[in-house]
């Protein structure tokens, strides 16, 4: 005789296992497969693929290439700033007198002397002051000619890295990230047809804090409910 346990077990059983088609006849998550496919699992292990092939180049080939062609581009300038930083600083041979009734002389090395000689030299009367300010800014267009015709010397277009990389290292890193730009969009882009694969999409751009696009997502649930 069956013991009370096994006749409830049975009772339970009994309507999965007598009309199945009945209990999946709409299609619902608990009649759908909820492992996901491997077409997910290929689109996942692609992009990965991609993103680790286009790292491993970056890092090993073309970071390199590029640091070096940017310390190459940045010569000319560096150059020139060395070439202007060598143009000698002027002292005025006049001097005027000072709060503190010293003498001073100005110099094109002080910024606040530049300042105070442009507004002094404006002045309209005789000082000693007014004399040694406008001595100053002759002494400051001096300077800036001189540094006018180094500038002139190094008067040439800007170079820059993307300039000097080379074609094929730059070729082969664009065709990499562009081959693992084209791999996320693949994800991205899946067309989910299970509960599994819709879950994993939505987890998968949650993670990466991803816009989902609405009209995509419409798209992949009725897949899943079986109205696409």
């Amino acid at each position: 005789m069956a013991t009370r346990r096994e006749i409830l077990a049975a009772a339970i059983a009994a309507p999965a296992l007598a009309a199945p088609a009945v209990a999946c006849a709409a299609p619902t998550f608990a009649c759908l497969p909820m492992a996901v496919s491997p077409q997910w699992q290929d689109a996942i292990a692609r992009m990965d693929a991609a993103s680790a092939a286009y790292d491993a180049y970056y890092d090993a080939t073309y970071e390199p290439a590029w640091e070096a062609a940017k310390e190459l581009a940045s010569r000319p300038d560096e150059q020139l700033q060395r070439r202007l930083d060598a143009i000698p600083h002027y002292t005025t041979s006049l001097a005027h007198e000072t709060a503190d009734g010293n003498l001073a002389h100005m110099t094109t090395a002080n910024r606040l002397d530049i300042g105070r000689a442009i507004g002094g030299a404006q002045l309209t009367d005789l000082s000693d002051y007014v004399s040694c300010c406008r001595e100053m800014v002759s002494l400051i267009n001096k300077r800036m000619d001189e540094q006018d015709r180094v500038k002139a010397e190094f008067d040439q277009p800007k170079i820059y890295p993307a300039q000097l990389i080379s074609p094929e290292i730059a070729r082969e890193e664009k065709r990499l990230e562009d081959a693992s730009h084209a791999a996320f969009k693949a994800v991205y882009n899946f067309a989910a047809a299970t509960p599994a694969d819709l879950i994993a999409k939505i987890e998968f751009l949650k993670a990466r804090d991803i816009d989902i696009d609405h009209d995509q997502m419409l798209a992949d649930l009725r897949r899943v409910f079986g109205e696409a």
